[in-house]
């Protein structure tokens, strides 16, 4: 069963991965917020009419509770995220967003005074200097505007991994992932309606196959099914395997970049794209080659 779901968050991280090069094109004709509100509430509606259907959405007070706070870091998360994406490239947003579980142990050390290994730290160190380097890598353009927003929203993602493990272990992961779901959509309209121009824009957008074709995938695929998959797999897959599997995240976006919108990474970003991989590997493997070590 912990294989399996390993598998299940693993095809997360693959379609969250794929979303970047699926969103980019699309800010070209739909403001950040109108992009979010129409993917979050596609999905989270179509969600909550799949537990319906189930007859698995059975809300308490645990499940809206865990849904609203999972779900507003979320929010803070992409609007971070989306904007930087807007200023840089696929490759280094989608290596900036997956390096959020590097801030984990400082997070963990600082804020909730737990002791980490040095074989933590020396990875943390690593992990740094590759996010450095996937940051000035000069085919990129150097360091950016977007790649200052990408790396706030990272920071925000280390509390709603902590967070959604704390709430998915202890009420029903499905009902939270629509919550949550929704919520981000929700949060998205407001400043869609008072900033942008949502209805103008999704006229336009949606008589262009591609918006449509992308909007769907992103709403059904990167986030229904998705959130879905993640927060059940969380309940079973612990943290640090969790953390584990994210970094494969950015390899699938600078991959689907390269594959659709043709965005390559130079071999200094290469090389930081390795140490971040290296960096949030070896905790693990150093584990696994302990004969004492706990499991």
């Amino acid at each position: 069963m912990k294989k399996f779901a390993e598998w299940m968050l693993l095809a997360s991280v693959a379609l969250w991965g794929s979303s970047f090069a699926l969103t980019k094109p699309l800010l070209d004709h739909l403001g950040v917020f109108t992009f979010m509100g129409t993917r979050f509430m596609v999905g989270g509606i179509l969600l909550i009419l799949f537990l319906l259907a189930i007859k698995r959405f059975k809300l308490d007070q645990a499940q809206l509770r865990g849904g609203l706070i999972t779900g507003t870091l979320l929010f803070t998360a992409f609007v971070f995220h989306t904007y930087g994406l807007k200023y840089t490239t696929v490759a280094k947003n989608a290596f900036i967003v997956g390096s959020s579980v590097i801030f984990v142990p400082f997070v963990l050390a600082f804020l909730f005074k737990k002791r980490q290994t040095k074989s933590v730290w020396f990875s943390t160190v690593l992990a740094v200097i590759g996010l450095g380097l996937v940051t000035l890598d000069g085919t990129a353009g150097g360091v950016n505007f977007g790649d200052f927003l990408t790396l706030l929203g990272t920071l925000v993602v280390v509390f709603y991994i902590l967070t959604v493990e704390k709430y998915v272990t202890s009420s029903d992961p499905l009902g939270i992932a629509s919550i949550q779901v929704l919520t981000v959509g929700l949060l998205s309209l407001i400043p869609a309606l008072l900033l942008e121009s949502p209805f103008v824009d999704l006229k336009v957008g949606l008589s262009m196959p591609l918006v449509v074709g992308n909007l769907l995938v992103l709403s059904v695929g990167c986030t229904s099914v998705a959130y879905v998959l993640a927060n059940y797999a969380q309940t079973i897959v612990p943290a640090t395997r969790t953390a584990l599997l994210y970094v494969f995240e950015p390899i699938f976006g600078a991959l689907l970049g390269l594959i659709l919108l043709g965005e390559a990474i130079g071999l200094q970003g290469i090389v930081g794209a390795g140490l971040i991989t290296f960096a949030t590997v070896m905790p693990q493997l150093i584990k696994q080659k302990e004969p004492n070590s706990l499991p």
